[in-house]
């Protein structure tokens, strides 16, 4: 009876085995055609191999994990075009079928599947909605595909990381790429220079800037920024996996982690990217304050660390010139052209959110309205990008506030997800690691305020851990009570934290009333050839920024900005006065036409003002008091939610003994 049993098992596996290799075949023919023929080998031995790997769903959890961190798919795609992205979820569906077979597999899955599903289904119906006023119907219809696949990967990867118990597996797939990754970039830029990218692994990217120390370097993404983003992601998951190993004494496993975690803050300084490296601290920040009193007691070894890694050139300084060109708003040609061109962008967001606030232009239509609005913002740049470089204004830009509004419910509901689950279990195992995914989902919060959505499904594996963390449902009685005040303390703790530091942003600002007018360079001579080519002052960009330069340096007291796409220079005097702020202003001009005469002769140009001299007031800061006024607040905001906290949480003789792990929750 056993043998025609097994024969008919083992019969059965066949047959099925090569069914799905006749689908893959069939698959590549329809999708690839039949002139890449090994692409049409290899087809149906990958629909093998996923229908083996299928069975196992850590395995598929595993590889669906690492195939979007290491951009598999993406280095491999001028290659051969291989779907990796679609096999891959092929793969997480078929795995999913496959395991629910079981009734312990489905017991797994409860209300919290339903309701990180709801939270990303509110998404995609906003985006859906945001639909019926869209400019370009076309491109709204494939960004809106592209966000319902990239959630449904996220729900995919959430069911896995339920039904498997293995969230700690699922941090080390990620960090573990990162890390590897981030060494190939060391590796490239110590021993190679720059000029081995390891396959497309380990790039460096196109991107440049003010200060920069290294060449930036991308990873297996195409842009620097983009990757520092991915990688403050993986930092708080590495510090979570080498705390666990300490806590459990393993040397071998914490000198692992410890090395990898090390790799990633290389990896993040290669980046070059002042963005990345704020959002980094402030992901590291997030855990370290969450993680709770065990990894408190590092503080003495974690705060020098930080205070050294900001000392390195080409972090402080690169962030102390960012911080004095925005406050102080010098001259454009001072401006970092990367900071300059990210600025116009969000204005020109700024400005289709404010045309239509409900709805937006519609999901995806940004890069087809730059043409429009790029000469409609005060900062013009004479290549706008095709992105808002703002995650949020670009929300705010495409679907309007309900597209903004609805983004804040993912976010926030998957941060509550979290928020609940520390609470529930705050002398828990895993704190430590549901503290990275908190600091993760933050730091790349922040990180999208200078970077708009692309490569959603890399964060959207954050989400995933986040319900793969969830508590235990129904929750235990007074959670819901705790939590709500535990949110109460730090919203009142930022609250004051904000109030000090407008109150010092306030007292450190120097008010005053301004004067400015346009002028332009006028040609003199003979109406001929050359009177034409001198008359163009906009194409040759570097003609108006230098001549600002001149002028400047001429009188320091009044800010001469170029503005190369409009081909104008624009006078700017401060003074206590009005009166005094439009002599100022007149005086500069004349002593410009002295100077523009003795720096390139009186016979060439002339200075031709442009309209009238307009009035305003401002505020200016010095990068100091900036500077200042963030530590201050900073500081004020961490004293008073300690004081607060210290109310609300009980001691820790007083805490519930951890409770063992209930069937459908969570296991290391």
């Amino acid at each position: 009876m056993t043998a025609p049993h097994r024969r008919s098992v083992t019969s059965d596996r066949v047959v099925a085995l090569l069914f799905a290799a006749g689908v893959g075949l069939l698959g590549a023919v329809l999708i690839l055609g039949t002139r890449t023929q090994w692409l049409l080998v290899l087809a149906p031995i990958g629909a093998v191999i996923v229908v083996i790997a299928a069975r196992w769903p850590l395995l598929a959890l595993i590889v669906m994990v690492v195939t979007e961190v290491t951009n598999l798919s993406g280095v491999l795609a001028p290659r051969g075009g291989l779907p990796l992205f679609q096999a891959s979820m092929v793969l997480g569906m078929v795995s999913i079928a496959l395991a629910l077979r079981d009734p312990l597999m489905r017991r797994r899955l409860n209300r919290w599947t339903g309701i990180c599903a709801g939270l990303l289904g509110v998404f995609v119906l906003a985006q859906s909605v945001a639909l019926i006023d869209s400019v370009e119907i076309a491109a709204s219809l494939l960004a809106i595909r592209r966000t319902a696949l990239d959630c449904l990967f996220v729900m995919i990867v959430l069911i896995l990381i339920q039904l498997t118990r293995k969230p700690w597996t699922v941090a080390a797939a990620v960090v573990i790429p990162f890390a590897v990754l981030s060494a190939l970039t060391l590796v490239n830029q110590v021993v190679f220079g720059g000029s081995m990218s390891f396959g497309g692994f380990a790039s460096v990217t196109k991107a440049s800037g003010d200060l920069i120390t290294t060449r930036r370097y991308g990873g297996p993404l195409p842009d620097s920024n983009f990757w520092g983003r991915h990688l403050v992601m993986g930092v708080p998951l590495a510090a979570a996996l080498l705390t666990r190993a300490l806590r459990d004494e393993r040397r071998r496993a914490a000198v692992g982690w410890g090395l990898a975690l090390a790799a990633q803050f290389a990896g993040v300084y290669l980046t070059q990217s002042r963005g990345t490296f704020v959002a980094a601290a402030i992901a590291m920040a997030t855990w370290f304050a969450i993680s709770g009193r065990s990894v408190w007691r590092w503080s003495p070894v974690v705060v020098p660390v930080a205070i050294g890694f900001a000392a390195i050139p080409g972090v402080g300084n690169r962030l102390f010139q960012a911080l004095s060109e925005v406050s102080q708003g010098q001259g454009r040609g001072y401006v970092d052209p990367s900071l300059l061109g990210r600025i116009a962008a969000q204005q020109q967001a700024a400005l289709m959110w404010k045309e239509e606030p409900i709805l937006g232009f519609g999901p995806g239509t940004f890069p087809g309205q730059v043409l429009n609005f790029a000469g409609r913002v005060p900062v013009a740049v004479r290549e706008p990008t095709n992105a808002p470089h703002n995650i949020y204004i670009e929300l705010a830009a495409e679907s309007g506030t309900l597209g903004l509004f609805s983004w804040l419910v993912v976010v926030g509901g998957f941060l509550t997800v979290l928020g609940l689950s520390v609470t529930a279990a705050p002398r828990s195992r895993e704190r430590v690691l549901r503290a990275a995914v908190f600091g993760a989902i933050i730091g790349w919060s922040v990180a999208s305020l200078a970077l708009h959505m692309a490569y959603f499904r890399t964060f959207g594996l954050m989400l995933a851990l986040a319900g793969g963390l969830a508590p235990a449902w129904p929750l235990p009685e007074g959670v819901t009570r705790r939590f709500a005040a535990g949110a109460g303390a730090c919203a009142i703790a930022g609250a004051i934290g904000g109030g000090v530091f407008t109150a010092a942003w306030s007292a450190g600002a120097t008010d005053s009333v301004t004067a400015s007018e346009y002028a332009t360079l006028k040609p003199v001579g003979q109406f001929d050839g050359w009177y034409a080519y001198a008359l163009d002052v906009r194409s040759r960009v570097e003609l108006l920024p230098t001549v600002a330069i001149l002028l400047r340096d001429a009188d320091p007291r009044v800010d001469v900005k170029a503005d190369p796409v409009r081909g104008l220079l624009d006078f700017v005097a401060a003074a206590p006065t009005e009166a005094e702020a439009r002599n100022e202003v007149r005086s500069a001009l004349g002593r410009a036409e002295t100077t523009l005469g003795s720096a390139i002769g009186y016979n060439d140009y002339v200075l031709q003002t442009v309209g009238s001299i307009r009035i305003g007031t401002q505020s200016s800061h010095s990068a100091a008091s900036v500077l200042i006024a963030s530590v201050v607040g900073i500081g004020a905001g961490v004293a008073s939610g300690l004081l607060i906290f210290g109310q609300l949480v009980p001691r820790r003789e007083h805490e519930p003994a951890p409770e063992p792990v209930p069937a459908h929750g969570v296991t290391a």
